[in-house]
């Protein structure tokens, strides 16, 4: 079969997700906001809240808009009640198709609503609330939408969770997400996340039915509401047989404690410096990357000791944009001296048009 992923705001992002969650997929067709693949038969509901980066899942009926499928769905879908539909457009202006399909339902004796938005397409929200059918229009493809991404459950885990510290968890549960997917990891293989602030990639891994975690941060505050977040979530989702536990502790001597080559995977987001109000000068931003390369080199070194042999690292690297500039920590071929082998292309990028320092999430191998 075929299906339309249709991707957030950050699409290279979205799109190694979905190749990492769905590796025999065969890629069709893609754009600056969407992926067509072709797979076995999914679930869509459930590959839809296993992925971080994706909106919208589809299923492909065709190159152009046809009454056809839309009838047949109208027909088991309403069933005697008013069919509600809409149509979301991508990569090309909206047209009148829906009201020219709304006609047609209404000579085949069905009575439809037909829901529109300011913007070409139809959010989740709008899909969720008003409970209709999503049709997907682009320009080599017409589908159907089979599942949506649930924004009431990751406002929940982001702005529900009983404890949050702007300056430590500031990661989107959605980017964590996509974090763990990129790994690849076993649920039941050991991950560990050393810069783990509030909890959130640790949590999210709980989500996903991860059973082995560990977290550490240098400070107090910081574990406090890892384990409150932790704990919280546990009984909200009524999760069974994880094993989690949180502990106060440098990055830079992990090696102190655990034990070597005793973990699995690295997931993390570590200190990504002061944020930037837009004003700083060059000097400032380099002082800052000289900081902040000692620290990586430094948490890399412990990582070697304590990670097995093939075991990966996913970690956010940031980037400052800056006065049309853009600046980056050198830390590539130091990080290959150290037997460290970077498998993304560099393109990985979680970011906000208006953010200054950009997260650049990178895979590494031991």
């Amino acid at each position: 079969m075929k299906y339309i992923f249709i991707l957030g705001n950050n699409p290279e992002l979205s799109k190694a997700e979905i190749v990492a969650v769905l590796p025999q997929a065969k890629t069709i067709d893609s754009g600056k906001n969407f992926l067509i693949v072709e797979h076995a038969k999914i679930d869509c509901d459930k590959i839809i809240n296993r992925l971080g980066g994706t909106i919208k899942i589809g299923i492909v009926l065709g190159k152009n808009p046809e009454f056809g499928p839309v009838l047949g769905s109208a027909s088991t879908m309403s069933e005697g009640k008013r069919f509600n539909f809409g149509f979301s457009f991508y990569g090309q202006k909206p047209s009148n198709i829906g009201m020219q399909i709304k006609g047609k339902l209404k000579e085949q004796g069905i009575a439809s609503r037909l829901v529109t938005s300011r913007e070409p397409a139809l959010s989740s929200v709008i899909i969720t609330k008003e409970k209709c059918q999503d049709f997907l229009v682009g320009s080599s493809f017409f589908g159907m939408t089979c599942a949506v991404q649930d924004f009431k459950d990751y406002s929940r885990r982001d702005f529900g969770r009983p404890a949050s510290d702007a300056l430590s968890g500031m990661l989107p549960p959605k980017a964590a997400k996509m974090m763990l997917n990129l790994a690849q990891v076993e649920a039941d293989q050991i991950v560990l996340d050393p810069f783990c602030g509030s909890g959130t990639i640790l949590a999210e891994a709980l989500a996903l039915g991860y059973k082995h975690l560990i977290g550490t941060d240098l400070s107090k505050k910081a574990v406090s509401d890892s384990i409150e977040n932790l704990e919280w979530l546990t009984k909200e989702l009524k999760i069974k047989g994880a094993e989690w536990e949180v502990e106060q502790l440098d990055a830079k001597k992990l090696s102190e404690k655990m034990n070597e080559t005793s973990i699995d995977t690295i997931i993390s987001e570590p200190y990504l410096g002061k944020p930037m109000k837009g004003n700083e000068n060059e000097e400032i931003v380099k002082k800052i990357i000289a900081e902040l390369e000692e620290l990586y080199l430094e948490s890399f070194a412990q990582f070697k000791k304590i990670l097995k042999p093939e075991g990966k690292i996913v970690l956010v690297i940031p980037e400052w944009h800056l006065h049309g500039k853009t600046h980056r920590m050198n830390l590539d071929l130091r990080l290959n001296k150290l037997g460290f082998k970077r498998l993304d292309a560099g393109n990985l990028i979680y970011k906000r048009e208006d953010q200054k320092v950009w997260r650049n999430i990178t895979i590494w191998k031991k």
